[in-house]
C-alpha cells in the first residue's frame, strides 16, 4: 500500500524547479528490492525506482557490525551519522551508485531531499548453526561455558574435540565410550581416566584426536593417563545467515525550499544480507 506524502509548500506530489518546470515524482518504492552494502563505519540501505528514475537511501554511521545476531534496534537520523536521501536523476542507476568506493558523478541528480529526523529500525534474524546435526531444544545451554551456546557451539563440551567428531556416525544415537550417564560430545573426560580429554594432548596442537597409542586416541583409552595441561580452546566455525527489515517512523524529508513528511515507511526486507561462515576462539 503506498503511503501518505504530506508536502509542505508544494502541491501534492509536485516539486517546484526554480526554472517553472513542474516534476512529479512516484515516491513508490514498494516493487523495489531493499539493497545493502558497506560496512562497520558507513552502511547503505537503498531502493531504486528506475522507471521514475529515483531512490531511497539510508545511511548509518554506527561502528558496530550489524547482523550478526537477532535483534531489533533503532537508529535516530541526526543528519551527520545517521540521514536518507531521497532523490531523482536525470537516467537510470544501479546498484553500484551506492556501493563503489568513489561515488559515480552520473547520472546527475535533478533533486534531493535529506533526511535528518526520523528513526530507522532495523530488524535482523539471524540463524546460526555449528552442521553437527544436532537438534538442540534448550537454545541457552552452554555446557562448557565458553559463552557460546550448544546450538552453535562447534565443540559443545569443550574438549577440543569437535561435536560433530564425537558424535560418532549416528547423531542420534551418540557414541559414549566410557558407557557413563554423558555421551562423548558433552563428556569433558571420554574414556573417565581422570584425565581431561583436552589435557590427553601430547603435541600440544589443540588435537586430541591425533594424539595415538597403539592406534587409538589417547583421550579414548583409559590405559594412557599422559597428562599435559592445555589452557586455551581450539578456533571454532559456525554458519551464518541473517535476514532484516527496514522501516523509518516520523521522516522528515527537507531540501531548501520544500519538506516532505512520513509517518510510517516500510522499506521491506531482505533475505540473506549477510552469510558464511564465522570463525572464533572462546576463551578458556
Amino acid at each position: 500500500m503506498k503511503k501518505l506524502l504530506f508536502i509542505f509548500s508544494v502541491l501534492a506530489l509536485l516539486f517546484s524547479c526554480d526554472d517553472g518546470d513542474i516534476i512529479v515524482t512516484s515516491f513508490d518504492f514498494e516493487e523495489a528490492d531493499l539493497e545493502t552494502c558497506g560496512e562497520a563505519g558507513s552502511y547503505v540501505f537503498f531502493k531504486i525506482n528506475n522507471d521514475a528514475q529515483e531512490s531511497i537511501s539510508l545511511r548509518l554511521g554506527t561502528a558496530e557490525e550489524l547482523f550478526l545476531t537477532s535483534s531489533t534496534v533503532p537508529y535516530i537520523l541526526d543528519g551527520s551519522s545517521n540521514f536518507i536521501n531521497y532523490r531523482k536523476y536525470e537516467g537510470s542507476i544501479s546498484s553500484s551508485y551506492f556501493c563503489a568506493d568513489i561515488p559515480p558523478t552520473t547520472p546527475l541528480v535533478t533533486i534531493d531531499y535529506l533526511g535528518a529526523s526520523g528513526i530507522a529500525t532495523i530488524v535482523t534474524e539471524t540463524t546460526l548453526d555449528d552442521n553437527d546435526n544436532i537438534e538442540e531444544v534448550d537454545l541457552a545451554l552452554d555446557t562448557d561455558n565458553d559463552d557460546i551456546p550448544n546450538y552453535y557451539d562447534f565443540d559443545d563440551d569443550g574438549d577440543n574435540v569437535p561435536t560433530a567428531v564425537e558424535l560418532g556416525p549416528d547423531p542420534s544415537n551418540p557414541a559414549n565410550s566410557d558407557d557413563d550417564s554423558i555421551p562423548d560430545y558433552l563428556d569433558s573426560d571420554d574414556d573417565n581416566d581422570g584425565v581431561l580429554t583436552r589435557n590427553e594432548d601430547l603435541n600440544g596442537d589443540l588435537n586430541p584426536a591425533n594424539d595415538t597409542t597403539d592406534g587409538v586416541p589417547n583421550y579414548l583409552n583409559n590405559m594412557i593417563t599422559i597428562e599435559t595441561t592445555i589452557n586455551q580452546y581450539r578456533e571454532h566455525s559456525y554458519s551464518l545467515s541473517s535476514n532484516i527489515q527496514l522501516q523509518i517512523d516520523d521522516l522528515v524529508l527537507t531540501n531548501s525550499n520544500e519538506q516532505i513528511t512520513q509517518e510510517f515507511l516500510d522499506l521491506g526486507k531482505q533475505a540473506n544480507v549477510r552469510s558464511g561462515t564465522v570463525t572464533i576462539t572462546p576463551e578458556l
